[in-house]
This record gives structure tokens, C-alpha cells and sequence, in this order.
């Protein structure tokens, strides 16, 4: 693709020549190839700038930088922020399949993904070829692609997107984690509906302030038209009044244009009346908990504002029968439930062991851990919240990263008081333990990985699967009932 193309609509100075036949963009030099573009991020850690001579070594046919170097022979194209620009240049690679859909877009601490997959649901049932972005993979249409990040980054990003427009995808429902929005990977996106969910702690090994992390996942609206907020959140309430765009609020507490009422909850659905707009209609979902519940609002709210009708939305919020990884349920052959959810922050925890709090179960067996080099601020209130709603639980291994997992699991207890726990590191372990201690009548949750099929342990992904390991033991714990002759 020519240098010209793919500088399309971006300020720059310096001399390109918009000529030259680009085969290939970097930020990494050490994968540069002859003919390509070398894109100068700045991170954290290192800095791009350092190693544009070896870029040009190499055969960089050009840079894309925020200030030169000097002894560079190629051009160097100055920008204001290069992951911007990075970010544009992508779209422009694959000629802005962005312009081509309906771009909806969510953030928020928690129900991200959920939320993603009800609205999704919704616009399928209505009739629309959706694609979805987000922490499980993505779809196009019913085809499954499995990616890595929750917001993809911006080659595979756009690259996707393209498939989608080619493949007459309408609309795209996308998670936009703060991550991505702090490091300009959606620059070049216009969103009709952008979605808050709700802001709590997590991230601040990264933003290191919730000021900071706030602000990341705020500046999602700058490039919406619609806003859809939870305005019993503080923040989205906060937004609801700063906004210079048209909004649509939701919520159970506070006055608000789309809320619900006569809510009963049962053992493995929710029913409750939506008015939606003035709209009022009955709808049940196959999801537990009053945040599953917010999360149907935030999907019926931008349903509407794109002009799906109330009867669309109540077959599509019926339809979806689960979500990977969010409150997946398991009913074990010894007559006890296990759960696998995703929850890995400490409202994550209090919402979903609340939530079982609620129903009929015997006890609650919990285990869980805390990802490596993340937020360790969090780790004693995920402690804290465990133990509160919890008659025992089991500390173990999450993702453990480049961290000693033991430690890992000493900075939870400081925020435990009582003995009502145990520490096994091992997660199969852990997990087959509390299958083994639990009863008929109980619920063991396993919490923190969800739907995620590795671990992380120093720097190599191992093979690993929460939801493995439960049916992998049940079918264990059912051959040993039928050799003791019914008994466990």
C-alpha cells in the first residue's frame, strides 16, 4: 500500500513521500521487514524513539514518530501521538471498514461482556447480522474467532472489522476496556451508542489512581452520539449531567428512562417488567442476580435508541441462554452446584457470591485467586469480600504472571479475619478440593478465570480450564459413587 494512502487524514510533519510502497507496519523493530513502516510507540516501559536506527537497519522504509532522531536517512513522519496515528493508520490499511457499520461500543468495570452478549442476542433476533468484540473472542455472525485481549489491538482490530463489513455485518457490539481507550486504540471510530456500566476498583497497578482509570474509560464519550449510563452508579449519574450528547439513562433506584419493576427471582431465570421509553413489557432472562439485571438494561436501553422495538428486545434477552464463563452453573452428581464465574475484582466477588447468597444453597464454598502483577490493592477486599459471603474458602492461583503465587495469596489474607480458610496454590487442586469438601445442597464457586482456557505462569500460557476440571471431577466422583455403591 502506498505511504499516501495510509497517512490518509492524519497531521503530520515532515517530508513523505507518498509514493513509497509500504509492505508492512511494525512498533516492534525487531520484526521489521524490508519496505515497512516503523511506528515509534511510547510505553511504559520503553520508548519506541530508542530504536529507530535499527529499524532503518533493517530496511524501514519510513517512521512514524513523535520527534526525531537525528542520523536517519528515511523519512520521518513527525505526529502528535503515535498511537493515534498507529490507530489510523490501520483503519486506513484496511480502508475504514469502521465507516461501513454500526459501531456500538461498552465500558464499565464489570458486565462488559454480558451485556455485550444480550445486546448482541437482541439485534440478531431482530434480524441484523451483528458482530461481537470482546474478553471471550469475537464473532462474525455465528463464526468464532479467538483473540486475545478484550479490545483487540488495532491491526487485528481493524483486520477484523474489514471481514465484518465484506461479510454484511451490520451492526458491531464491542467491549472498550480503559487499557484501549487510555492507549488510543479506537481513535479513528465514531460509536453510535456508547454504554457505562459501572465503575469500581481494578486496573490501578496500571492507571495507579481511580482518577486516572476513571478518565480512561470517560473518554469512550467523546466519540459517541447516543450515551446509554447506569446513573445508580455515581459516575454514570455524574455523566448523565456533564454529557453534551443525547442520553438514555437506566437503572433500579434512581429516576431514570428505562428501569424495571416486579422483579422475581428464581432458581435459574429472572423475570421482571421492563419500562423501556414509556414502553412497558415482560421480560425473563437465564441469568441470576440483580446485576444481570442491569446488564438487560443497559442492552434494551441501546436497543432502543437504534429502534428495535420493545417485542425484539424481549425475544432477544430470552434467547440467550448463557454466557461463557459468567455464572455458569453445574449440577454435581453428589447433588451439589458448581458455579464458574468470571469474577475477578472485589465488586465482581460481592455481586456474585450475594447473589448466592440468596438462594436455597446449604454453603458456599468459594475459591479463588489474584492475577500476578496486576492491582494489589485489590487483593485483601477480594479477601475481605469472600470471606464476608463465603462459609469456606480456598486460595489458590489465578493467573500468577511473573509473581511468587504464595505471596500472591498472602496479600488476600490481610484482608481476612477468620480460619475459615484454606491456601492450596495448585488451581486443579484447589478445585477438586472443594469438590470433594462439598455436599448435596451446596455451592462450590470458582472464580476469577471464567471461560479462560490457559494459565499464566511465568510468561507461558499453560493449558488449564475451571470448567474442565468440574467435569473432569464430576465424572471422577461418579464412578467412585457407583463403586461405593451410591455413596460419596
Amino acid at each position: 500500500m502506498k505511504l499516501g494512502d495510509l497517512l490518509f487524514e492524519i497531521d503530520f510533519e515532515g517530508e513523505a513521500v507518498f509514493d513509497l510502497e509500504i509492505e508492512g507496519i511494525f512498533y516492534d523493530s525487531r520484526k521489521i521487514v524490508p519496505k515497512s513502516l516503523f511506528i515509534c510507540l511510547v510505553g511504559e516501559n520503553t520508548d519506541g524513539h530508542n530504536y529507530v536506527k535499527e529499524a532503518q537497519e533493517r530496511g524501514a522504509a519510513a517512521i512514524v514518530c513523535q520527534r526525531k532522531t537525528d542520523g536517519i536517512t528515511v523519512p520521518q513522519i513527525v505526529v502528535k501521538n503515535s498511537r493515534a496515528a498507529y490507530s489510523k493508520i490501520c483503519a486506513n490499511l484496511y480502508s475504514n471498514p469502521q465507516n461501513e457499520l454500526k459501531m456500538i461500543a461498552i465500558t464499565g468495570t464489570n458486565g462488559k461482556t454480558t451485556t455485550s452478549y444480550l445486546l448482541s442476542s437482541i439485534i440478531s433476533k431482530a434480524g441484523f447480522k451483528v458482530g461481537l468484540i470482546g474478553t471471550e473472542g469475537t464473532y462474525i455472525g455465528e463464526q468464532f474467532l479467538k483473540t486475545d485481549l478484550t479490545t483487540p489491538d488495532p491491526e487485528t482490530l481493524f483486520k477484523v472489522l474489514r471481514e465484518m463489513a465484506n461479510c454484511g455485518v451490520k451492526y458491531v457490539v464491542m467491549e472498550a476496556s480503559a487499557h484501549a481507550l487510555y492507549l488510543d486504540k479506537l481513535d479513528p471510530i465514531t460509536f453510535e451508542i456508547g454504554i457505562f456500566t459501572n465503575f469500581t476498583q481494578d486496573h490501578l497497578d496500571y492507571f495507579q489512581t481511580m482518577e486516572n482509570y476513571k478518565q480512561a474509560k470517560l473518554k469512550l464519550f467523546s466519540k459517541v452520539k447516543v450515551a446509554v449510563l447506569n446513573v445508580d452508579d455515581p459516575v454514570g449519574y455524574q455523566l448523565s449531567s456533564s454529557l453534551q450528547i443525547p442520553i438514555i439513562t437506566y437503572g433500579l433506584k434512581a429516576p431514570c428512562d428505562v428501569f424495571a419493576v416486579d422483579i422475581v427471582k428464581k432458581p435459574n431465570k429472572t423475570s421482571f417488567v421492563v419500562n423501556l421509553l414509556d414502553d412497558v413489557f415482560k421480560v425473563q432472562i437465564n441469568l441470576l442476580g440483580e446485576y444481570n439485571i442491569y446488564n438487560a438494561l443497559a442492552a434494551s436501553s441501546a436497543a432502543a435508541a437504534i429502534g428495535i422495538s420493545a417485542e425484539e428486545v424481549s425475544r432477544g434477552l430470552a434467547a440467550l441462554k448463557s454466557v461463557p464463563g459468567r455464572l455458569n452453573s453445574f449440577l454435581l452428581c453428589n447433588g451439589a452446584t458448581a458455579i464458574v464465574d468470571f469474577a475477578h475484582t472485589p465488586d465482581g466477588i460481592v455481586k456474585v457470591l450475594s447473589t448466592l447468597k440468596q438462594m436455597p444453597f446449604r454453603r458456599i464454598i468459594t475459591v479463588f485467586g489474584c492475577g500476578g502483577n496486576r492491582d494489589k490493592k485489590k487483593r485483601p477486599l477480594m479477601g475481605r469480600a469472600a470471606e464476608k459471603f463465603s462459609d469456606f474458602v480456598i486460595l489458590t492461583s489465578d493467573n500468577p504472571r511473573y509473581e511468587n503465587p504464595e505471596l500472591i495469596l498472602d496479600d488476600i489474607e490481610h484482608g481476612m479475619k477468620k480460619n475459615g480458610h484454606t491456601r492450596i496454590v495448585n488451581r486443579e487442586i484447589a478445585v477438586c478440593h472443594a469438590l470433594d469438601l462439598s455436599k448435596d445442597g451446596d455451592v462450590v464457586a470458582i472464580l476469577g478465570k471464567g471461560a479462560e482456557e490457559y494459565q499464566d505462569i511465568n510468561g507461558v500460557k499453560a493449558p488449564y480450564s475451571d470448567l474442565d476440571v468440574v467435569h473432569l471431577k464430576n465424572e471422577e466422583m461418579a464412578v467412585s459413587k457407583i463403586v461405593n455403591g451410591g455413596k460419596i
